[in-house]
């Protein structure tokens, strides 16, 4: 069931969640509750996120785990540059490989809490494509790679960051996950910016349903992604309800995928923040543009 990240791109369309390891009992009870609801849309992978320096690392692996081998579904489990050498990243690879997992997001990573800037661990590496290459020479694993419509937060020289990401391609790519965007322009410019290049791996576009005014404050302050007007206006007038800023942010992101599938992007990453039923509902309204999906 765990299919290799380019046999998944053989379809009109792709869909695909992401997940974070939970810090609680709770937050396990309600990751895993979302995955069951999830999976029976019949998605085409599950994405799992990897902790600054692998600070979520046995939690990573377990969620990988489980939804390889007893959801048996497709799972693309993070791995970064931070905090470990190369002996560690091939072991990682290896236990990857043991749990059954067959495809990883092979990212730089953000520096652990406290520390401000990334620091290249002894005998690692320094930048994502180092990491590409490095899992493209000791393993069979798919690899996607993370892209920035806007450019990376951390590097003012946008010409300059898209040259890391075509780096990142050469290197061994098989597809690359934008971060999240609600701008689409920015992401229309990136996908013709890439096929100027000749870049002919998949784009995926990663979409962030949007449920409360403080997440987006912080989740903009994290990524630098630009509010568009319109975006802006519904954040203040429903910011006060949580209802019906949920529902605004449902309708946002219908017509924002909307948009992109008319523009000619076919390629979704849903960032779920562990939750199913907003997702559920954005899909939903787009059902007819994904006939493969389940929503029974």
């Amino acid at each position: 069931m765990n299919k290799h990240i380019y046999d998944l791109f053989k379809y009109d369309t792709h869909v695909s969640f992401e997940f974070f390891p939970p810090k609680t009992n709770q937050g396990r009870k309600q990751i895993y509750q979302s995955i069951a609801r999830l999976k029976n849309m019949n998605p085409d992978f599950f994405s799992v996120t990897y902790g600054a320096g692998g600070t979520t690392a046995e939690r990573s692996l377990e969620i990988a785990s489980a939804l390889t081998n007893l959801a048996q579904v497709t799972c693309v489990a993070h791995i970064t540059c931070v905090g470990m050498n190369r002996d560690e990243v091939k072991n990682l690879l290896q236990s990857l490989e043991f749990h059954g997992i067959s495809n990883v997001l092979a990212l730089r990573g953000d520096p652990p809490q406290g520390q401000t800037e990334f620091i290249k661990p002894e005998n690692g590496f320094a930048y994502a494509s180092e990491l590409v290459r490095f899992i493209r020479e000791n393993s069979n694993m798919g690899i996607l790679v993370a892209g920035y419509p806007e450019g990376h937060k951390d590097n003012p020289d946008k010409k300059d960051d898209f040259g890391h990401l075509l780096e990142k391609i050469n290197a061994g790519a098989n597809g690359i996950i934008t971060q999240l965007f609600f701008d689409n322009h920015c992401l229309f410019d990136f996908d013709k910016r890439l096929r100027q290049a000749g870049v002919e791996i998949p784009l995926i576009a990663g979409i962030f349903p949007i449920s409360s005014g403080s997440q987006i404050s912080r989740i903009t302050e994290l990524s630098g992604a630009t509010i568009p007007q319109e975006l802006r206006k519904g954040i203040e007038k429903y910011c006060d309800s949580p209802e019906d800023m949920e529902k605004f942010g449902t309708d946002f992101a219908v017509r924002q995928v909307t948009e992109l599938l008319k523009g000619g992007i076919n390629h979704f990453h849903f960032y779920t923040m562990n939750r199913h039923q907003q997702t559920r509902n954005i899909l939903y309204q787009l059902r007819r543009y994904f006939p493969r999906l389940n929503f029974w």
